[in-house]
């Protein structure tokens, strides 16, 4: 009867666990349809919309086929956006391939249903890689489901699953690959399949973006050691065993492994070869702006920064949470450096952050892949506290409370369990509400008078207001969206703030993106033209701020504009002089 029940309380506790997961990555999935919220997804979306193919075999032409399925757009490779193209055909029943009209609100949800489908399956892929290291073997016990809860809660993964873009996918490929990579040095021979798998996800995370060529560093590592490792044994074993053909099979192996990785990139993201030479101008540009060779607006946040330090205070500790990103941190330190499957999973992490860490361009989704990792570390990490905790009772002024260890290990299991989910519950609030955007909307509709004078920011993705098709529009406004990235230099931008600020009746701050990202030395007119707005010296209060409370607009900028941007409406104090001092009064 005791036996059933704890059954029944097992199999409820996953329930809960995978309920949970489901939720966190579906909840709210169409948040800011129909507009284009996220710059990198409307892309997608627009080179979704634009596949179409009318190539026949009867009457080929090679001009025919550079046409067919060409996105007409190279950031991303294609295999995320024919996954999302097959996912829409299938829902309208296997009719007019090559031929439908895919329509914006469709392709972002295709993709969006793709990211989170990803981040889900990820999280199994990652209870795999913990239990293959992990002292606990039974995936049915409570230390999985506690594992999945932390897992599900992870503010990246819930973040990443919400966007139509390729980081899910890019995340699960990489696990995957450290995962095979994992079950290769697990086994006493080389395990040709788990390689093949590896290759084989390679391919595809190629396909989906060609910088994920680096992930490639890590199976080709293990595959070099594992063969050495083979032929070092034997030459123990028997001299004689010891000749040529072992370095023969070190380099079959790699190159047959390389070859398989080619032909499921070029396969599943064909055009970067049909079409090659507009896939090298867009990678060259990409490129250009990732190191900072070239500089535009959405870079500027990243001017002066130092190269890791920057990813260690404005992206891990966001995307993590602090308790994960502190016990990632000391497993990455403390955890055994003679353990193979630790090493691994150190190996892949320094091999992607080192370069990629490096570069001018420190977006939180470049770092992306390895998160997932971070995660594993910590809950290893985790999991080595509580097996050496008993330890502690061995001191003789705690034997007094060593009948009571079980209860009070539990108990602080609890309260970090709580301390490590906290930060995902907190950012799942971003979803179960409104789109700020329409929050604020909403409040602007209602009490900004008719004919109203904004001034506003430009290069937002959005204008507010916008209208989420519920609320009434019947109020029409002048919005001024202004170039604030170019007044230090244009000294017409000058004159002309200084006439808007005269006329004008009300200022949106929609973002932090520019008051936020310029340095002082470099911008003073912007930032005394900022400092004056939020203390009320330009003549305008402050009667409005929408934010998640998330409090992390500190963080890379990217992390919270998107989809939780903190906005600010300012109303102009009557009777007041508003004026931006020149260059000589700063």
């Amino acid at each position: 009867m005791k036996q059933k029940i704890n059954r029944c309380l097992v199999i409820c506790l996953w329930l809960l666990v995978i309920g949970l997961l489901v939720y966190s990555r579906f909840i709210n999935l169409g948040w800011g349809l129909p507009y284009p919220m996220h710059p990198d997804e409307r892309n997608m979306a627009n080179a979704m919309q634009q596949l179409q193919c009318k190539f026949s075999i009867f009457s080929f032409q090679f001009s025919n086929l550079k046409e067919c399925f060409n996105p007409r757009f190279f950031a991303y490779g294609q295999f995320s956006l024919y996954l999302g193209y097959f996912s829409i055909w299938i829902f309208k029943g296997f009719r007019g391939f090559g031929k439908f009209i895919i329509t914006f609100n469709e392709a972002v949800m295709s993709l969006r249903i793709i990211s989170a489908i990803a981040s889900i399956i990820n999280v199994f892929v990652l209870i795999k890689i913990v239990s293959l290291i992990s002292k606990i073997k039974d995936q049915r016990s409570n230390g999985f489901a506690l594992c999945t809860l932390i897992f599900a809660l992870s503010p990246f993964a819930i973040q990443f699953s919400h966007f139509g873009t390729t980081e899910s996918l890019l995340m699960l490929f990489y696990s995957l690959i450290v995962f095979y990579c994992l079950k290769i040095i697990d086994s006493k021979i080389l395990n040709t399949k788990c390689l093949i798998l590896s290759s084989i996800f390679s391919g595809l995370a190629i396909a989906t973006k060609i910088s994920s060529i680096i992930f490639l560093a890590v199976p080709v590592c293990v595959l070099i050691s594992k063969i050495k490792d083979q032929r070092s044994r034997l030459q123990r074993g028997s001299p004689k065993a010891a000749n040529p053909s072992s370095k023969f099979k070190t380099f079959s192996f790699t190159l047959g492994f390389a070859l398989c990785t080619l032909i499921f990139a070029l396969i599943f993201s064909p055009h970067n070869l049909i079409n090659y030479k507009d896939f090298i101008s867009a990678f060259r540009y990409e490129s250009a702006v990732a190191t900072g060779q070239i500089k535009v607006f959405y870079t500027r946040q990243f001017e002066g920064t130092t190269p890791y330090l920057f990813q260690a205070v404005k992206v891990f500790p966001y995307a993590l949470g602090w308790p994960v990103y502190i016990l990632s941190l000391l497993g990455f330190i403390f955890l055994s450096w003679k353990n193979k499957y630790f090493n691994l999973i150190r190996l892949a992490i320094l091999i992607y952050f080192i370069p990629t860490g490096y570069i001018f361009a420190k977006w939180s989704r470049f770092m992306a892949p390895i998160l997932p990792l971070m995660l594993v570390l910590a809950i290893l990490f985790l999991e080595f506290l509580i097996f050496n905790f008993q330890f502690l009772f061995k001191f003789k002024f705690l034997k007094f409370i060593s009948n009571f260890k079980f209860q009070i290990s539990n108990f602080l299991l609890i309260i970090v369990i709580l301390m490590i989910i906290l930060p995902g519950i907190s950012y799942l609030s971003v979803y179960q509400k409104p789109d700020i955007r329409f929050q604020a909307s909403k409040w602007i509709y209602k009490n900004i008078p008719n004919n109203s004078l904004i001034l506003s920011e430009t290069a937002n993705v959005v204008d507010i207001p916008i209208s989420d098709g519920t609320m009434e529009q019947s109020n029409n406004y002048n919005v001024i969206s202004f170039d604030f990235y170019n007044l230090d230099e244009d000294p017409s931008l000058q004159v002309e703030l200084q006439n808007h600020l005269a006329t004008v009746d009300y200022i949106f701050v929609p973002s932090r993106r520019i008051f936020a990202n310029h340095p002082k030395n470099k911008y003073p007119l912007l930032n005394n033209y900022y400092e004056k707005l939020f203390s009320g010296k330009l003549g305008f209060k402050k009667v409005a701020e929408f934010s998640s409370g998330l409090n992390d607009e500190k963080a890379e900028e990217t992390w919270s504009v998107f989809d939780h941007p903190t906005i600010r409406i300012y109303k102009k104090i009557p009777n007041s002089k508003s004026q931006v001092p020149n260059k000589s009064k700063i």
